[in-house]
């Protein structure tokens, strides 16, 4: 028994380390903005037809990383549009339930669960322009991803 918890803990820590050294660098010129995504998980699906951002998908497209820039049209405050992430259990969303939140200067972090599945959102307001990455897998993936979303997140800059 022990030693089938020691390969099992060792196979686990194999795959995470796969995963967090090969990764690579996606800049977006429109916005300027970058991230980094694990290359070898997550695939990226082009550049959206305004060429604000890009969606990267699992093989099994269970598993999501989208990142977008916009300009704040509106002219909202960073705090506005904390509040409105901030939310659980709206219209919209109903199943969704907000477990950790936080606001700096200059950014937000937005995390929880959304009918079975953690998402992890942080946006960043610079120059007129929110840029946003939205992260979301499923709750069997916990373990995987969470270190995965700490990394893509100190990489998230403009």
């Amino acid at each position: 028994m022990r030693n089938l918890l020691l390969i099992m803990t060792l196979v686990l820590w194999t795959q995470l380390a796969i995963a967090v050294e090969n990764y690579e660098t996606y800049h977006n010129e429109k916005f300027d903005y970058s991230i980094d995504y694990p290359k070898e998980l997550l695939f990226p699906q082009g550049e959206s037809d305004s060429n604000d951002g890009q969606k990267f998908l699992s093989k099994d497209a269970e598993v999501s990383l989208l990142v977008y820039g916009s300009n704040n049209a509106l002219d909202k405050s960073l705090e506005e549009v904390y509040r409105e992430e901030s939310r659980g259990g709206t219209a919209e969303n109903p199943k969704r339930v907000v477990t950790y939140k936080m606001m700096e200067d200059n950014w937000f972090v937005v995390s929880g669960y959304n009918a079975g599945r953690i998402f992890y959102q942080k946006t960043l307001l610079s120059g007129g322009v929110f840029k946003t990455f939205l992260l979301e897998y499923d709750e069997s993936e916990k373990a995987r991803y969470d270190a995965i979303a700490k990394r893509i997140e100190k990489s998230f800059t403009d």
